[in-house]
């Protein structure tokens, strides 16, 4: 997990004395980055990179190290020490400058090269969107990294529209994007249920009324042409039974939304996301019988 990138600390926990860093660092086995940090041959660049600056990965990109969904953004994240600031990148450098993030007070000193879970969640929740933070907590609970409990307490002393994420995050969402999607569903005012069971051996990911199903496609689904004919397969199945499905890739939940929400709301609006209402009275039912329309005789 710390990419190549070994702390003193680190080293003699796991046995390392003194003199064997020093003889590491003589032989070239180890590469002395800044007093009291080290880097094996091959290490990660950017993790490097931070490293020599003062700093570590954290924020959304240790979150993906850990293995949290995260929302695709481009480059590092990379927590600094206050006294620390990133140099700007050299004119015609090709390379950009990581993004730099904080965390609210108290702030836990650099003690490795990828900052623990805890601490990224923190960064995350001032760093990124409602949206964001929301995707991540889910994808934290689904993944069951840590509990909900602890991440109240991860969050305590946050501001309250931070912590009220923390009630809106649901286990049951299974990737980033069913995350995204529901958070703008309900946005919108409408009642979405998730993971829903709506035959024999089919559970959709969304659900809005009795029919209109939502799929939701994350980045890595679906490559294979196998998964490709099953939820074709999967697709029709449910249109014979009278549900509407919405397959929605990663790509155009990122880059089409507009487009996607404008068509929800004109399913939504049509009716057609309810079941026919079936009537259960013929209309002169409840009238008196002088005034009743007699039964249709057959023969």
């Amino acid at each position: 997990m710390q990419l190549g990138i070994l702390t003193t600390a680190q080293l003699m926990g796991v046995g390392w004395t003194k003199w064997q860093i020093e003889r590491a660092v003589r032989g070239g086995a180890l590469t002395r980055v800044r007093p009291g940090w080290f880097a094996r041959p091959g290490c990660d660049a950017a993790a490097l990179a931070a490293v020599r600056a003062g700093g570590c990965i954290s924020c959304f990109s240790a979150l993906r190290l850990h293995g949290v969904w995260v929302p695709e953004r481009k480059g590092r994240h990379v927590r600094l020490p206050e006294h620390r600031r990133v140099r700007r990148k050299r004119r015609g450098s090709a390379v950009a400058k990581p993004r730099t993030c904080r965390l609210r007070a108290p702030e836990p000193p650099i003690a490795a090269a990828v900052d623990d879970l805890r601490t990224a969640v923190r960064c995350v929740l001032r760093c990124g969107t409602r949206e964001e933070c929301l995707v991540v907590l889910d994808s934290i609970l689904h993944l069951q990294l840590a509990r909900r409990d602890e991440l109240e307490e991860w969050l305590r002393g946050a501001p309250q529209r931070e912590r009220a994420l923390l009630e809106l995050a649901d286990a049951r969402s299974e990737s980033g994007t069913e995350s995204m999607v529901r958070w703008r569903l309900r946005a919108l005012q409408l009642a979405v249920r998730i993971q829903v069971r709506v035959m024999d051996g089919v559970r959709v990911d969304l659900l809005i009324g009795d029919r209109l199903i939502i799929e939701c496609d994350s980045r890595e689904h679906h490559s294979e042409a196998d998964a490709y004919e099953s939820d074709r397969r999967r697709d029709r199945r449910l249109a014979a039974r009278g549900f509407i499905v919405l397959r929605l890739s990663y790509r155009q939940i990122h880059d089409e939304w507009a487009a996607i929400e404008e068509d929800i709301l004109a399913i939504v609006r049509a009716g057609r996301h309810r079941l026919p209402r079936r009537r259960t009275a013929r209309p002169s039912a409840g009238l008196p019988e002088e005034f009743r329309i007699p039964a249709a005789r057959c023969g």
